[in-house]
């Protein structure tokens, strides 16, 4: 069977239930490595406004900083790796979407920790998974998944406002999921072309 569409999914907050331990990690993470205004989740969540690392930046976070952030969160998060679960449903949803459609996730977490969890979790069906270690701009990383699917329309699944931002900026249709990171509202102004409020209804959303 000839795929339907090119589905790219977020990970934290779409397929797996993590802020705590992402925002435990994160912000100790950014502690150890100078960033002693980030000390919330609050804190935290504010950064997937847009894209979490063009953020920092912008902040003046210099981009040996935020590698090293990132290197010392890997080692924090493979400690809570095992305490990861993906939200009811959602493992169901994917291996019903990915019977017609190819599928990746992007994320602005790391693919190592990605691939475990989904491989403990039973979950198979992802052609590719590209964290951000291979790339931080999720921008960048749609466009050139989608530069090898051209004749495929191409969809990217996020929880965040920063999530729809950039996946309008590479030019594909953008999905909110509500029970993520950021509020429906939040999505909204992000420009969500479709908000699906359970694991079922994104199925049903890419299986017409």
């Amino acid at each position: 069977m000839n795929p339907s569409a090119l589905i790219m999914f977020d990970y934290d907050g779409v397929i797996v239930d993590s802020l705590e331990v992402f925002s435990l990690n994160f912000l100790a993470a950014c502690q150890e490595n100078g960033l002693s205004e980030m000390k919330t989740t609050a804190d935290l969540l504010a950064l997937f406004e847009h894209n979490v690392y063009a953020t920092m930046r912008q902040s003046g976070v210099k981009e040996d900083t935020i590698n090293k952030i990132l290197q010392s969160y890997e080692e924090k998060q493979n400690k809570y790796l095992s305490q990861l679960k993906l939200f009811d449903f959602m493992a169901a949803a994917l291996n019903k979407i990915a019977g017609n459609n190819k599928i990746f996730i992007i994320t602005s977490n790391l693919s190592s920790a990605t691939e475990s969890v989904m491989r403990d979790q039973g979950v198979h069906c992802f052609e590719e998974v590209i964290g951000a270690e291979k790339e931080k701009s999720k921008i960048n990383k749609i466009t050139t998944v989608i530069a090898k699917f051209p004749e495929l329309p191409a969809f990217y699944v996020g929880d965040t406002k920063g999530d729809m931002i950039e996946g309008k900026a590479a030019k594909v249709k953008t999905v909110g999921v509500t029970w993520g990171w950021h509020s429906v509202e939040q999505l909204k102004e992000g420009g969500a072309d479709f908000i699906v409020n359970s694991p079922q209804e994104l199925a049903n959303l890419f299986s017409q």
